[in-house]
């Protein structure tokens, strides 16, 4: 009786890890690159380009606002003022690409019942590789020196689009601007004290 007690104990432990592993976020990959010699302290404004690429049906989608807005706070946070004839112009694009993926992980099995005896128990663990299509999404940021017309720095962030980033569009746009802004080279004022 003992051992079926700890052995249930094993088995619901390496189901709630399971579980639990399952559960866990995956957060995107961010690259950023700067032109060599680029200054970006030396710039104070900022706007966006005419015809942004994530408007590509002539009109301003939800997305573009969701992400204009993150950027906007990144800016701000960092000193930079929106403004009519901006010293930089920001560009975004957002993609999505489906790609073979494999999946390897460990494999977990309960049963009740036996061969044997009717009254056992078992359990295993095995090693799984599955190949599965995925959706993965990337979100890159442009900023463009307007009066060279150079890219000065560019930032994105390339993550799998799982169904919390899908139901979430917003949280999940806000958590890549903050990552990929998290690599500028210019750092974010501190919040002010109350």
């Amino acid at each position: 009786m003992v051992i079926r007690q700890h052995g249930l104990r094993l088995i619901l432990g390496t189901a709630a890890l399971a579980l639990g592993l399952s559960g866990c976020e995956t957060l995107p990959t961010i690259r950023t690159e700067m032109a060599p010699g680029a200054d970006l302290a030396r710039y104070h404004t900022y706007g966006y380009f005419d015809k942004l690429r994530s408007d590509r049906r002539g009109y301003t989608t939800i997305t573009t606002r969701t992400i204009q807005d993150a950027i906007d706070r990144e800016m701000r946070a960092r000193g930079y003022v929106r403004g009519p004839d901006p010293d930089l112009k920001i560009n975004f694009n957002v993609a999505r690409r489906d790609k073979i993926a494999s999946v390897p992980g460990p494999s977990y099995g309960i049963g009740y019942g036996g061969w044997r005896s009717p009254y056992g128990y078992g359990w295993g663990v095995d090693y799984r590789n599955d190949i599965q299509t995925v959706t993965e999404g990337t979100l890159t940021i442009d900023l463009v020196d307007r009066g060279k017309n150079e890219l000065v720095w560019s930032g994105s962030a390339v993550r799998t689009l799982d169904t919390k980033a899908l139901d979430h569009p917003k949280q999940a746009t806000d958590q890549a601007v903050n990552l990929i802004f998290g690599k500028f080279p210019v750092a974010a004022a501190a919040p002010a004290a109350r």
